[in-house]
């Protein structure tokens, strides 16, 4: 791609990779514009002041045309729905190009990409992937939906290294030239409904990861998803499947990534005996007269709470709550006999509660520290009080990670 075809560029959204990317667009010596759909007193002003010295222009409350018109090329952030803003659409009418982060990054660097996706796992199994492969690269980065973004650090590559990507629907809902060398495929499971209205446009969103892949590319594919026949039916690359190779399958998904760069099985067994989890992710935060508080704020659908329900052999309390994403919550009946009650908060209390079908005690309350409260009262000792919330977190914090903070935060003030 001819980046001198684009020396005006508009940011929609600006957030963590918004910002990202304007500086590697004012490094680039192109004129920025963002256009956020939250007001101006939601950034520092110090940031805000500090890229309009730079030139850089800027729109809050929303994303106008008027404001954008003038544009070349318009990279757009993962949270912005691409699927249903007015705005985005007419633009794409004009044949105006429209990116995402992902793939205008990947424009500007020779290293090879692995990018990892699937419904749930994608981080642990990008972080690990990232670990394995320095046992044989020197130079190995690591970013994507693990909160680094690519724009941040893709000028630093160069031929020879590898970028190591965690890629979520939204982001390859917006790519068009991203090819990476390994693709990985981990599962797919309901989620994400609110945004594409069920099933089968999510996962056309998710196979765009081997929509530019060719003979020399490799695509890491689990051998137990029901959807595997129709995947490899569209595929140009080499495959590699994973299943049973370790007893996790994001261990065995990450042997096969790392085996593409030489790395052997003993190599990959060190890198997961030394791992000792990522925060939020099934994270232990507490022990009070005997019941145990777990961090799992990443659960953000109903199937990664069900994981955690399964690797879970003690009573519990259970957590749950949030922006509902038109999910169905009943998958966690099956676990019913483990769950002690389960104590709800956030906009889609009632519709779990409904989905329960009186099958499980439950209790709505009004604030995340209202049901932590509640759940510490409710447990025996020996219990678990799991927070897997199976909903997004946005009707009350800006991403799981502050929730999962948030939780930490009030158990620890329950034993003082």
């Amino acid at each position: 791609m001819n980046l001198d075809n684009f020396s005006k560029v508009c940011v929609v959204g600006w957030a963590r990779s918004g910002i990202s990317l304007c500086r590697l667009l004012l490094s680039l010596g192109k004129k920025v514009k963002i256009s956020e759909i939250k007001e101006r007193k939601c950034f520092p002003a110090s940031l805000v002041n500090e890229f309009g010295q730079k030139g850089v222009e800027f729109e809050f409350g929303g994303h106008s045309r008027n404001f954008i018109k003038d544009s070349q090329l318009l990279i757009v952030s993962p949270g912005v729905d691409t699927l249903h803003s007015q705005t985005i659409k007419s633009y794409q009418s004009q044949r105006i190009p429209c990116v995402g982060e992902i793939e205008f990054s990947s424009w500007l660097t020779k290293a090879k990409i692995v990018a990892v996706t699937g419904t749930n796992g994608k981080t642990t199994t990008t972080y690990l992937a990232h670990k394995a492969i320095k046992k044989r690269k020197r130079r190995v980065f690591l970013g994507g939906n693990i909160g680094t973004p690519f724009s941040s650090f893709v000028l630093n590559t160069k031929k020879g290294d590898v970028v190591v990507l965690e890629v979520s629907s939204f982001q390859l809902e917006t790519t068009f030239k991203f090819r990476p060398y390994v693709a990985a495929f981990l599962n797919i499971e309901p989620d994400h409904f609110d945004r594409y209205g069920g099933f089968r446009k999510y996962f056309q969103a998710k196979m765009n990861i081997f929509k530019n892949q060719g003979k020399k590319d490799w695509a890491v594919l689990n051998k137990n998803m029901t959807c595997l026949d129709s995947i490899e039916k569209r595929l140009k690359s080499r495959i590699l499947h994973f299943g049973k190779e370790f007893p996790n399958e994001n261990f065995s998904c990450v042997y096969r990534i790392a085996k593409v760069f030489g790395v052997d099985r003993d190599e990959c067994q060190r890198v997961f005996l030394a791992f000792r989890g990522l925060g939020h992710r099934l994270e232990f935060v507490k022990n009070i007269k005997g019941v145990t508080f777990i961090n799992d704020s990443k659960a953000t659908n109903p199937a990664s709470t069900v994981w955690a329900l399964k690797n879970t052999k003690k009573k519990i309390v259970l957590i749950a709550g949030g922006k509902d994403k038109g999910l169905d919550y009943s998958a966690i009946l099956d676990y019913s006999d483990r769950i002690r009650k389960i104590n709800l908060f956030g906009e889609a209390s009632y519709k779990i509660r409904k989905s329960l079908n009186s099958d499980i005690e439950s209790e709505m309350f009004s604030s995340l520290e209202e049901a932590v409260r509640a759940s510490k009262a409710d447990a025996s000792s020996g219990d678990i009080v799991l927070f897997s919330p199976m909903c997004s977190s946005f009707d009350m914090f800006s991403d799981y990670k502050e929730r999962g903070s948030k939780f930490m935060e009030i158990v620890n003030s329950l034993s003082k």
